[in-house]
């Protein structure tokens, strides 16, 4: 009895030590942690004649702002993957890729980050939210698809120009989280590059 109390504690201590150092069981490990990181694009000089323009926060709609890897099977109910996430929540990886995408067009004076240029007031500012975003298994393959609202508001007549919703489903090469974040990804270049479209057109058809 008193060598099994004896082997019983000496398992705790090891335990604890094991835990102590950072040496954890291989079912235990942390999750996957993946980004946003689409191919940039080269960027294209600044226009003297263009106008400055302040992309705020991306928002996202209840339930996705997270950073968990979502997916539905059936109608109405969000899943996750257990095993693996984003390293940040979609809305804030979306934030760099919009000013990005923005400036590679050569067409703005300026496009100005909310993460740095809190203080400064652009002419235009760029509001998103993302609506829908999850890997959806009801079709064969599974699908991501994204729903992205944006709206262009005149910061000097304190008007909107215009308000649009994007919604882009890529097929995933694999049935998992891994074909989540390709199809992800893959959306996600693709609606940036409809949205440039569409921002640049809207100031186009207003002047």
């Amino acid at each position: 009895m008193v060598k099994f109390k004896i082997n019983y504690f000496l398992n705790i201590l090891m335990l604890l030590n094991m835990v102590s150092c950072g040496i954890l069981p291989a079912n235990a490990t942390a999750p996957k942690s993946y980004l946003l990181d689409i191919p940039f694009e080269s960027l294209s000089t600044s226009n003297p004649q263009g106008k400055v323009l302040l992309v705020s926060m991306p928002q996202a709609a209840a339930g996705y702002d997270t950073a968990g890897l979502m997916y539905i099977r059936t109608p109405y109910i969000l899943e996750y993957y257990t095993e693996s996430r984003w390293v940040d929540t979609p809305a804030q990886m979306l934030l760099p890729l919009l000013v990005h995408s923005l400036e590679a067009t050569g067409y703005f004076n300026a496009v100005l980050s909310a993460n740095s240029a809190a203080a400064v007031s652009g002419e235009l500012r760029l509001d998103t939210e993302i609506i829908r975003l999850y890997q959806d298994f009801q079709t064969e393959p599974s699908q991501v698809h994204l729903v992205l609202r944006a709206q262009l508001l005149d910061m000097v007549t304190r008007q909107v120009i215009a308000t649009h919703v994007f919604e882009v489903k890529e097929f995933s090469p694999s049935q998992n989280a891994e074909g989540n974040v390709i199809a992800t990804n893959q959306a996600v270049a693709n609606v940036l590059k409809i949205l440039a479209k569409f921002v640049i057109a809207q100031l186009k058809e207003n002047k």
